[in-house]
């Protein structure tokens, strides 16, 4: 959400959906700003093929909430995709 430096009130209202839909509490991510690509792809790279694409949807989807997808926001699901595949292979 904050890699293009601007935290859009729909990209909050949709991360708040995900968390309803999964019944799952915020309160749970508060370090997460905290946690390097590397440490989320390493936690990425245990799920399976099926839950990993749902994830890139649910990315994406955010990405585009706002309506504009900004390249840095790209650029950020495409490392934590390719370093979850990069970690899988090793």
């Amino acid at each position: 959400m904050k890699a293009d430096s601007i935290l859009n009130p729909a990209e909050v209202e949709y991360l708040d959906k995900v968390f309803t839909d999964f019944e799952m509490d915020i309160n749970e991510f508060d370090h997460m700003e905290e946690v390097t690509i590397e440490e989320l792809s390493s936690d990425f790279s245990k799920f399976s093929g099926e839950k990993k694409e749902y994830a890139k949807k649910l990315f994406e989807e955010m990405s585009e909430c706002d309506g504009y997808v900004d390249p840095r926001e790209v650029e950020v699901i495409n490392t934590i995709m390719n370093l979850t595949a990069i970690s899988t292979v090793i």
